[in-house]
């Protein structure tokens, strides 16, 4: 039998204390930690740790020779980093320097250099301490400080622009120690350029919410690069004053719909888009000129590579107590309690959190997940309103197909979100056309676990749609689904059958509106411009790994399950967010704010803890029974 954790190095550990900690962990311990077994291997987790997506910050030479603000230590400094609660890595091929989980070589879509990028491992990889012993958790909710990290990193940025010394100290580092002064004036000139579009950045999601370690308002922060800064319309700016918890990764790409509110589609190419869409929000640059050729719009995105992420995904699993437990790190479960929560949470939950195989979830983007009404679940309701009542000018867009290739034109002004899925397609198109056909070659793969598997079930459903359609672009009386039918019979391949059906037709754009026209719809879609809104709402997914994931609600605003469970006059008002330590009976992260660290305060507007009052009424014997069973999926 498989052991459901592998330790790379336990030796010297004690294992006597189940108090598990947030810690700083240097980058030799983090790769001698204890990882679950969630069905990846070392190779897959290093890709998943450090895979450029597209997402340009800075020139990455650059951020490497960087110093801190107030100090000639280097910004990139392992214990600097971890202040923030990045989780540092050692040397691996996909990171030759050393950087943190999540920190990757990038690319821009106009700079001539290598820049330093960052992948969803950086907010999606969870590390937790048993003493000395480290365990990781892939997919988890990190601790990851992102708006701490790039307001310092701004600071830091401006005063190496603004302190010659500092900067001739910076020049040296990049440049070498005998460069001509116009050298170095060309290269402040064009630190100078960088720092501004960071500040431009900065500007765009000034907040009145700190957001603190492991959560951001990742829907208002996409929105804003995508119909702000990428249609050169300020005024379209929105603070991101609703922030989320990270959410856990595992199970994602079996679910139809993600995000906490639900919106985003997973089915077929509908995965792949909401990693696009991730991109335009974490740095990734677009440009919405038109083109004929390529079709679409250029962009930094890297689409392979999100399709290799994705691909992970698939495999990944939820990480499981009992084998902690084993190693002596957490209580055993009882079974007994364990035999009655079930019960339990069949009459109370299983309407909502559909309990699933972790290991055989079915087919991808198959798990329905329920969406509910914000006057049903109760809970905090900025995020969902932030997100619904969003009305953007379409600027350059106006006009332009909703869908890009479909879709009634865009009007004056729309949902924030209808840009976001017009950009979406369209650097999708771009990649399409100007690498050959990436997506559409994907179909072929054999990798059948892998969002890749909904794409081929799309690519079969083609021919049936053409059939029926009158495009222009027939090349003949004899139908797609006929060609399809007949090289299906002959035992050709289906990447085999898409290159056919793309030489078939004249325009590659109709072959890929049709694979993905269908997935990029939504729930409550606008009919003409402003005429619906969007659904506010919250969407309830399976629990299973969910005792790993705290704190709890999408707004992390309920520190423990227990506390979840029981009235909300009775949940935490504040909790620290510094140095949370795990509580295994009441599970979660619950320390009592202290003075001096960064604490959680629920009065705030979208840190409410109110709502999801389910199983509030449960006396404490069932209370008790329920979370024992909570601790098992």
């Amino acid at each position: 039998m498989k052991n459901p954790l592998i330790p790379t190095t336990v030796g010297r550990f004690s294992l006597a204390s189940a108090a598990l900690v947030m810690c700083t962990i240097g980058p030799v311990l983090a790769q001698q930690a204890v990882t679950l077994d969630q069905g990846w291997d070392e190779a897959t987790r290093n890709q998943f740790y450090h895979e450029p997506q597209g997402s340009p910050i800075l020139p990455y030479a650059w951020f490497l020779a960087l110093e801190q603000t107030n100090s000639e230590a280097l910004f990139r400094a392992d214990d600097h980093l971890e202040s923030f609660g990045l989780i540092s890595w050692g040397l691996t091929d996909l990171n030759p320097d050393g950087l943190p989980i999540g920190m990757t070589i990038d690319r821009g879509m106009l700079e001539p250099e290598p820049q330093l990028g960052m992948n969803c491992a950086a907010c999606h990889v969870t590390k937790i301490k048993v003493k000395d012993t480290h365990v990781l958790i892939d997919g988890g909710v990190s601790h990851f400080d992102f708006g701490a990290f790039m307001q310092d990193l701004l600071a830091a940025l401006q005063a190496t622009r603004d302190d010659p010394a500092k900067f001739d100290r910076f020049a040296a580092r990049v440049l070498g120690a005998d460069v001509s002064r116009d050298a170095i004036t060309q290269l402040h000139a064009r630190f100078s350029l960088m720092t501004q579009t960071r500040e431009n950045w900065a500007d765009r999601n000034a907040s009145t919410v700190i957001a603190g370690p492991g959560r951001v308002d990742a829907l208002n922060v996409i929105l804003n690069q995508v119909t702000a800064e990428m249609l050169h319309r300020p005024d379209n700016a929105r603070p991101p004053n609703a922030p989320v918890s990270f959410p856990y990764l595992w199970d994602a790409p079996y679910l139809n719909f993600v995000q906490y509110n639900g919106v985003v589609p997973n089915a077929g190419a509908g995965a792949i888009g909401r990693n696009v869409g991730q991109v335009l929000g974490v740095f990734g640059q677009v440009s919405v000129v038109e083109t004929i050729l390529p079709v679409g719009y250029a962009s930094s995105v890297r689409v392979g590579h999100l399709m290799d992420l994705e691909n992970t995904l698939g495999s990944l699993t939820s990480p499981q107590w009992s084998g902690l437990a084993d190693l002596g790190l957490l209580p055993q479960l009882d079974t007994t309690l364990v035999a009655r929560g079930q019960q339990i949470y069949a009459t109370n939950c299983s309407g909502c959190h559909e309990a699933i195989d972790r290991t055989d979830r079915g087919d991808l983007a198959s798990i329905e997940v329920k969406l509910v009404a914000l006057p049903d679940i109760g809970t905090d309701p900025a995020a969902a309103y932030d997100f619904s009542n969003r009305e953007v000018a379409t600027g350059p867009l106006q006009g332009r197909k909703s869908a890009f290739v479909s879709g009634d034109p865009l009007c004056e002004r729309t949902h924030g979100n209808e840009i976001l899925a017009h950009v979406t397609v369209a650097v999708m198109m771009n990649d399409l056309s100007a690498t050959g056909g990436t997506i559409v070659e994907a179909v072929g793969t054999e990798l059948e676990t892998s969002v890749m598997s909904k794409l081929r079930n799309a690519l079969n459903a083609v021919g049936d749609k053409l059939g029926l359609s009158t495009h222009s672009h027939r090349k003949n009386e004899e139908s797609d689904a006929h060609v399809i039918a007949g090289m299906k019979a002959s035992g050709r391949s289906e990447a085999e059958i898409a290159a056919a059906l793309t030489a078939r037709s004249s325009d590659k754009s109709t072959l890929y509106s049709l694979l993905v026209a269908d997935a990029l719809e939504r729930p409550s879609q606008d009919v003409i411009c402003l005429e619906t809104k969007e659904t506010a709402q919250y969407r309830a997914r399976p629990l299973n790994g969910i005792w790993a994931t705290g704190p709890f609600l999408h707004n992390g605003s309920v520190p423990t399950l227990r506390a979840l469970l029981s009235p909300v006059a009775e949940r935490p008002k504040t909790f620290s967010l510094d140095a949370s330590g795990f509580d295994s009976a009441d599970v979660g992260f619950d320390v009592p704010a202290i003075s001096g660290r960064s604490s959680f305060d629920t009065s705030i507007s979208g840190n409410g803890n109110m709502g999801h009052t389910y199983g509030t009424t449960l006396s404490n014997v069932d209370r008790d029974a329920l979370l024992e069973y909570l601790k098992s999926l």
